[in-house]
């Protein structure tokens, strides 16, 4: 079912301080404006387009600690009510359709993690996931989602809550899920570490884990010795058949971290540098540009980001993320906008106050 503007009275949506920028403000040449602001969006906050709605989850650090949802099915930005027991931060999210999408939070002292379900008109809580420290939510199919993690803070064992319509399963992974993609429905790969350390990736074939070929193979080998080097596996992206990985490489010697943008075209891995000193954010997107390329960004080190874009052909373009009356724009995540552009959540200065909220790129 599409969701449509007065289905959102009855998904719970709540006023909020909300700055909304109308479409048509938006210049000939592409450009970052802002499109909602709101303090609970500044740090960290996640995107996830769905169709031909947006939505934008925050809370770190917000008020009484809960979690936040912004909504969007055109120009107009909703805050939308979410379960009680979401509390901390969203942290993790994913969906099959508009009215099947998954969210998971890190939780707080008074408020363990839980996994919630949007199903197309109201937000509600599903499972609780003890002390399971959240790093992953994958929706495999309608009612099938993984949420990956740790058996808590300081306990580094992978585990994974699997829940489908016969109800959830608590299993462990061969390692610890940082993100994960689809290829297939029945072929679902992921990349993290192992408890003792290690970057690794692997793949489940929707009956048992196998180990995938290792990403690490496709770098200069300087970088795959640990004794020189520590590596950091990012955001795993699955398009078109072939897989996306963004990797930061620490070179110990030198007191540096290069970005490096891996492809696996279904037979091996090949590797490429990023153009610019730049460093990969925890959990940033990657976004099609509808033409065999892709959309990204990175951060600078001085409290900005940059966005790039590679073409179908390899080549890359970048430009500072920058805003009208905005300073220090860094960006936290980025989602294509349903009627075309970008979107990106970030956090920023103006005049008065540090904020945040989403900006669109048009």
């Amino acid at each position: 079912m599409r969701t449509t503007a007065p289905a959102l009275a009855t998904a719970g949506a709540v006023t909020a301080t909300l700055l909304t920028v109308p479409a048509a403000q938006a210049a000939t040449n592409p450009a970052w404006r802002a499109s909602v602001q709101h303090e609970s969006l500044r740090n960290g906050s996640r995107l996830l387009t769905v169709g031909k709605t947006t939505w934008a989850f925050g809370g770190r650090s917000y008020r009484d600690g809960r979690a936040t949802a912004f909504r969007c099915d055109g120009s107009a930005w909703r805050q939308v009510a979410l379960p009680s027991q979401a509390r901390g931060e969203i942290v993790a999210a994913d969906a099959s359709s508009p009215d099947d999408v998954w969210a998971a939070t890190l939780g707080v002292k008074n408020g363990p993690p839980v996994a919630m379900r949007f199903d197309g008109r109201q937000w509600k809580a599903v499972q609780a996931l003890g002390n399971t420290v959240v790093t992953a939510v994958t929706v495999v199919g309608p009612r099938d989602v993984w949420v990956f993690g740790t058996d808590g803070p300081t306990d580094r064992r992978p585990v994974a809550w699997h829940g489908t319509r016969r109800g959830w399963k608590k299993t462990t992974t061969p390692f610890v899920v940082w993100s994960a993609d689809l290829r297939s429905p029945k072929d679902l790969w992921a990349v993290g570490w192992r408890s003792g350390g290690g970057q690794v990736a692997g793949r489940f074939d929707g009956t048992r884990w196998r180990s995938a070929p290792d990403p690490r193979g496709s770098l200069p080998a300087v970088l795959r010795d640990p004794a020189k080097t520590q590596l950091a596996y990012g955001r795993l992206f699955a398009a078109k058949g072939a897989l996306w990985l963004a990797v930061n490489a620490s070179i110990w010697s030198e007191m540096r971290t290069d970005a490096y943008l891996l492809r696996f075209d279904g037979k091996r891995w090949r590797s490429e540098r990023l153009p610019k000193r730049v460093a990969w954010p925890e959990n940033g997107s990657f976004v099609p540009d509808g033409k065999g390329g892709l959309w990204m960004f990175a951060y600078t080190g001085d409290q900005r980001s940059l966005l790039f874009r590679r073409t179908a052909s390899g080549s890359w373009s970048s430009s500072l993320v920058k805003a009208p009356g905005l300073q220090y724009v860094e960006l936290g995540d980025l989602a294509p906008a349903p009627d075309g552009g970008l979107l990106g959540s970030a956090g920023w200065d103006d005049r008065t106050a540090a904020t945040g909220g989403v900006l669109a790129y048009r």
